[in-house]
């Protein structure tokens, strides 16, 4: 008995992924707010440490130990090969190669707004996030069902500050792309422009859409171009 026992031992220390409940504290992605994040599951992935499993975010003030706001999900998934220093029980967690919680300015209100992982369903794997926007009246963060949307379907999401938009980017295969735009108007995110580059017929002729939202109504034109013309360009 004792010889099986030591033979798996052996075999969890060797293959380094082990499961095992842990919690991080992510300092550097906000000057304004600490996030805690308690996982249930964690096991080393290709160098990485990935957790995929239940999670809990606890929303602190800048170092300090209060928690404002709890958040629980069903899912996350953070993927951590950045700086990680062990305090404890906590895993402090600094750099820009952490990825499953972050913050930014969504909704061009000056206010931080937050997204936390919900999985990696984002096209081709991704980790994808819900988006919960800060809202003043409440005084916490309120999740948006709209930009949870974006930044679970599609491969990027970018924010132009300067513009004031918000333009995503997903394909499908080598043939198949897709740009939108998109912008606030009062309280509601309104999709405003679609160009769509779809190869995916002969292999000859990339048949190019542009949608454009113009006094309430879409207006939509379409052209045909050679495929080795258009890369060419």
């Amino acid at each position: 008995m004792n010889k099986y026992f030591f033979m798996l031992l052996l075999v969890i220390f060797c293959t380094g992924g082990v499961a095992a409940q842990k919690t991080f504290l992510f300092k550097n992605e906000s000057k304004i707010y600490d996030v805690k994040v308690s996982v249930e599951n964690c096991g080393t992935e290709f160098a990485k440490l990935i957790c995929n499993s239940k999670g809990t975010f606890y929303l602190l003030k800048k170092n300090s130990g209060q928690v404002f706001q709890t958040i629980e999900m069903e899912e996350t998934f953070l993927s951590l090969e950045g700086e990680m220093v062990e305090k404890g029980d906590i895993t402090e967690a600094s750099g820009n190669d952490n990825l499953g919680v972050y913050f930014t300015d969504y909704n061009f209100d000056g206010i931080e707004d937050l997204g936390v992982s919900n999985g990696n369903y984002v096209p081709y794997g991704g980790v994808s996030y819900d988006v919960y926007l800060f809202s003043k009246a409440m005084g916490k963060f309120v999740k948006s069902e709209e930009l949870s949307e974006l930044e679970t379907e599609n491969m990027s999401v970018e924010i132009d500050k300067k513009l004031k938009i918000i333009e995503t980017h997903t394909k499908s295969g080598c043939c198949w792309h897709e740009s939108a735009r998109y912008r606030f108007a009062g309280n509601r995110l309104q999709k405003f422009y679609v160009f769509t580059e779809d190869a995916t017929s002969d292999g000859k002729w990339m048949k190019l859409i542009t949608k454009r939202r113009v006094g309430g109504k879409w207006r939509t034109t379409t052209k045909r171009v050679l495929i080795k013309q258009y890369y060419r360009d």
